[in-house]
C-alpha cells in the first residue's frame, strides 16, 4: 500500500497526513499481529514485470527477518520441496489462464533444510483490458496439522490393521447403538458379513432370554461412565447361538458428557460355558450325593447304635461276672473282647454321626465354662491304659494349672481323645506328651509324640474325612480316617485351626488353636467349612 502526502496537507485534524500515516501504521501493526497468530503470510507478484512483495508475516514463515532478503519468486519458488515444484506450476498456470481462484498445499524447505508443510489459497487479480495483472496467495503454516493428520492416520490403520487380525470382535458403537464399524472377525465367530451388521443393533440378533441382562449392563455403562463385561448369547448365521462375552464403554464429549458413541470387544466363550456348565451339574450332583450319604450315615449310625449299646452293656455283665462266674478265663476274655470292639465300633460310630452332622451343618455348639486341668486329666485317664500296654510314658502339662475358657465341652473332649488315641496308636516307644495352655485370646493344645511320623506328601490331605498317612506301619493299625478331619471340624466351628507338622519315622506334633473368649452364654450352631 503506497500513501502520497501533498505539502499542502500538514494541519492537524482527522484528515491531515500525519493522521493518515498513524492510523496505516497502526493497521499494519494489527495486521502483523494476527499474521503472526495465524501463523499466516501473504506474497503479491505482478504478472508482467515479475516484482513480488512479501509480508512480514511471509518472511517469518520462511524462517527470515523482514527485509533481509529480496522478495523474488524464485527465492520463493526454490524454498518449495523438489517433488512439489512441478504440481505448484502447473496448478499457478491453470489459474492464470482460467482466471480463478487457487489452492495448493506443498512442502517447503526451512534454510536449515527442515521439511514443513504449507496450505496457499490464490487469487488472479485481473487489469482493465480483463487479463491477469497480478497473483496474491496467502500462505498458512499447516505443519501441526498434517501431522495431526499423519498420526491419526496412522493410527487408523493400526486400529484397523489389529482388528481385522484380532480374533475378538471388535466393534464401534454410533450415539444410537448402532454398528458403524465391525472387525471381520464377526465372519469366523457369527458366520454374517460386515456388511450386514452395519447400521443395525446388536439387540437385533441377541437371544431374547438375554436381552434384559445384556441391555441393563449397556445402560449401567452409559450412565455411570464405567467399563461393563456381561455374558449374552448371539445369533448365528446358521441360526443357532453363541455364548459370548462383551466388554463395552462409551466415548463421552463435551462438559454435557453428550455420547458420541461406545466401543465393544466381544468374544465367543461357547466352550468355556460348556465347561462350566459341566462343572455346576458335576458339583449340584456331588453336593446331592453327600446330602444322600450325610442322611445315610444319619439313619443308618442311630439303627446301630441301639444293638451297639445293648452289646456293650451285656459284655461288660459278662466280664464283671455280675451274675455268677463263667467258669473259664477264655469266656471272660472274650467277653472283654466283644466289650473293646463294641466300644471301638461305637466311637466310629459317633464319629460318623458328628461328621454326618457338621457336614450337614446341624451341629450344636453348647458353650460352658470348662476346668481345663480337670477335663483334660480324664482324657489321658482313658487313654493310660493302651499306653501302658506299650510300655509308653504319657505326659500332661496344663499352664496355668487352674484356667479355666469357655468351649462346647463334649467337643473339646472328643479333640482331646482322638488327639491322644491317635498318638498312642502310632507310637511304639517313646512317649506321648500333651500340653495345654493359654496362649494371649487363644488355647493351645499341643499333641507330641515319638511315634512313626507321617511322609510329607500326605500332610496337606490330612484332616479330610477318611483320609490316613499312608506307609507300612500306618496300615498295621488301622483305622477309619475321622480322626483328624473330627478334630479340624469341632475346631474349625469354634473358629479355631489344626496344624499337623512331622517327620516320618521321627514323630508328630498335632496343634489346635481355639479362641478363648467366647462370650459367657452361646449356642451355636455351624458348619465347618
Amino acid at each position: 500500500m503506497v500513501i502520497t502526502v501533498s505539502a499542502a496537507s500538514t494541519t492537524s485534524g482527522p484528515g491531515s497526513a500525519p493522521s493518515l500515516l498513524a492510523a496505516i501504521e497502526t493497521m499494519q501493526q494489527r495486521f502483523a499481529a494476527v499474521e503472526q497468530a495465524a501463523r499466516i503470510g501473504y506474497w503479491r507478484t505482478e504478472a508482467h514485470s515479475g516484482r513480488q512483495f512479501w509480508s512480514p508475516g511471509m518472511y517469518a514463515l520462511l524462517c527470515l527477518e523482514p527485509g533481509s532478503v529480496e522478495a523474488r519468486p524464485e527465492w520463493l519458488f526454490d524454498r518449495i520441496h523438489p517433488d512439489d515444484r512441478d504440481e505448484v506450476l502447473q496448478t499457478i498456470k491453470r489459474a492464470m489462464v482460467m482466471k480463478e481462484p487457487f489452492f495448493y498445499r506443498n512442502r517447503g524447505l526451512t534454510p536449515g533444510g527442515a521439511v514443513c508443510h504449507f496450505d496457499t489459497f490464490g487469487l488472479v487479480e485481473l487489469g482493465p483490458d480483463g487479463e491477469a495483472s497480478a497473483l496474491m496467495g496467502v500462505v498458512q503454516d499447516v505443519s501441526d496439522k498434517v501431522a495431526a493428520e499423519e498420526a491419526l492416520k496412522a493410527s487408523e490403520e493400526t486400529y484397523r490393521l489389529l482388528s481385522h487380525e484380532a480374533s475378538d470382535i471388535i466393534c464401534q458403537h454410533g450415539p444410537s447403538g448402532a454398528v458403524v464399524f465391525i472387525s471381520p472377525a464377526v465372519t469366523r465367530v457369527l458366520g454374517f458379513e460386515v456388511d450386514s451388521y452395519l447400521g443395525v443393533t446388536p439387540w437385533d440378533r441377541t437371544h431374547p432370554e438375554d436381552l434384559e441382562s445384556a441391555m441393563a449392563a449397556v445402560n449401567h455403562a452409559r450412565r455411570t461412565g464405567e467399563q461393563v463385561t456381561y455374558a449374552f448369547r448371539a445369533r448365528h448365521k446358521a441360526g443357532h447361538y453363541v455364548w459370548m462375552e462383551s466388554t463395552t464403554r462409551f466415548i463421552f464429549e463435551g462438559p454435557q458428557r453428550l455420547v458420541k458413541g461406545a466401543i465393544s470387544v466381544s468374544r465367543d466363550i461357547t466352550q468355556r460355558k460348556a465347561v462350566e456348565d459341566e462343572l455346576t451339574r458335576q458339583r449340584e450332583h456331588a453336593e446331592a450325593a453327600s446330602q444322600t450319604k450325610t442322611r445315610f450315615l444319619a439313619n443308618m449310625s442311630h439303627e446301630l447304635r441301639t444293638p451297639l449299646n445293648a452289646i456293650i452293656g451285656f459284655s461288660d455283665i459278662l466280664n464283671k461276672e455280675l451274675f455268677g462266674p463263667l467258669g473259664s478265663e477264655r469266656y471272660i476274655d472274650y467277653a472283654n473282647l466283644i466289650n473293646e470292639s463294641g466300644t471301638l465300633l461305637l466311637d466310629l460310630i459317633n464319629d460318623l454321626l458328628d461328621m454326618s452332622k457338621i457336614e450337614a451343618g446341624k451341629f450344636e455348639l453348647h458353650y460352658e465354662d470348662i476346668a481345663v486341668q480337670e477335663l483334660a486329666a480324664m482324657c489321658v485317664r482313658i487313654v493310660s491304659r493302651r499306653a501302658e500296654e506299650k510300655g509308653l510314658v504319657l505326659e500332661l502339662d496344663v499352664q496355668p494349672a487352674d484356667f479355666r475358657f469357655r468351649a462346647d465341652q463334649r467337643a473339646v473332649k472328643q479333640i482331646l481323645l482322638n488327639l491322644l488315641t491317635n498318638a498312642v496308636k502310632f507310637t511304639s516307644k517313646g512317649g506321648v506328651k500333651a500340653r495345654i495352655a493359654l496362649e494371649g485370646a487363644n488355647v493351645q493344645i499341643v499333641i507330641e509324640d515319638s511315634g512313626i511320623g507321617i511322609p510329607a506328601k500326605m500332610l496337606p490331605r490330612l484332616g479330610q474325612p477318611f483320609e490316613q498317612a499312608q506307609n507300612e506301619a500306618s496300615r498295621s493299625q488301622g483305622g477309619s480316617g475321622l480322626g483328624l478331619a473330627l478334630v479340624k471340624s469341632l475346631a474349625q466351628l469354634h473358629g479355631g485351626s489344626l496344624e499337623i507338622a512331622s517327620l516320618e519315622g521321627q514323630g508328630t506334633t498335632v496343634t489346635v488353636t481355639l479362641p478363648a473368649d467366647k462370650p459367657q452364654t452361646s449356642t451355636d450352631t455351624a458348619s465347618a467349612a
